[in-house]
């Protein structure tokens, strides 16, 4: 008897919904990996949001002629009929080349000036996190600095100012916006926790981001220590939501945010 009220117990605080707690809930590219739409499209990231959660997590690129879009691949070829690096490539030639992997239906790239804009305007409380994937097609020094330009333009819109996040696994890059933009929330992204705490906290960012698989309870004491945030990606289901929320992260990317629905 004992051990199966014991199993019902666990079935039971599977299938609830998780508890949040004091952490932020991010969509992961918008609805996240299980969602109905590709992750970085308008529609995800737009439904995301609709489900009243904190914020979104963004893919961005920049585009030969200095555009920000949403795309994670290092190769157009991985989402879309087209080749190449999006750096590579001007915003007018990008808009040909939409999403086709995902079913049927073409998703046109993000461009993500005109949609943060928008996307602010209709969810005033919302934050987004901006993860750069760095894919120069050409001289690497003068890449970051037009793109962190771009960024912290951004940034300085009245719409946007105070509400986005960057998150990168390039320290240059960081250290270059940093010196744009003070204000400008940064993480470092890292797959190597006390690495990633170390230089953190060196360079005065303001935190981590990890997978939830690569933290545990006593890294997560040594970041509070150090006064640095933690995000934690990784979470699908309701048991990797309850595990990661467990650690008590400051931001949760969730893959399913739909389980946190405030609608």
């Amino acid at each position: 008897m004992r051990w199966g009220h014991t199993m019902f117990l666990v079935a039971l605080w599977g299938c609830g919904t998780p508890d949040p707690g004091g952490t932020a809930i991010i969509g992961h590219g918008g609805l996240g990996s299980e969602g109905e739409h590709p992750m970085n499209s308008r529609e995800s990231l737009a439904r995301g949001l609709a489900l009243g959660i904190a914020g979104v997590e963004i893919d961005v690129q920049l585009t030969a002629d200095g555009v920000p879009v949403a795309f994670h691949g290092q190769d157009l070829r991985e989402l879309t009929p087209c080749s190449g690096k999006v750096n590579a490539v001007s915003w007018a030639d990008l808009r040909a080349c939409p999403n086709t992997a995902e079913g049927d239906r073409p998703y046109p790239v993000v461009r993500l000036d005109s949609l943060l804009a928008e996307l602010a305007l209709a969810y005033p409380k919302a934050s987004f996190t901006l993860d750069a994937k760095l894919f120069a097609n050409g001289d690497w020094w003068s890449y970051l600095e037009r793109f962190t330009d771009v960024l912290t333009a951004l940034h300085k819109r009245p719409e946007l100012r105070g509400r986005l996040l960057v998150e990168c696994q390039v320290e240059d890059f960081l250290r270059l916006l940093q010196r744009k933009d003070p204000d400008l929330p940064l993480y470092l992204y890292t797959n190597d926790v006390d690495q990633g705490l170390a230089r953190s906290n060196e360079l005065g960012l303001m935190g981590i981001t990890v997978d939830r698989s690569r933290i545990d309870a006593g890294q997560m004491k040594q970041a509070r220590a150090l006064g640095l945030q933690v995000t934690l990606f990784g979470a699908g289901d309701r048991w990797s939501h309850r595990e990661a929320l467990g650690l008590k992260p400051d931001r949760l990317q969730s893959d399913a945010p739909g389980l946190f629905s405030q609608k």
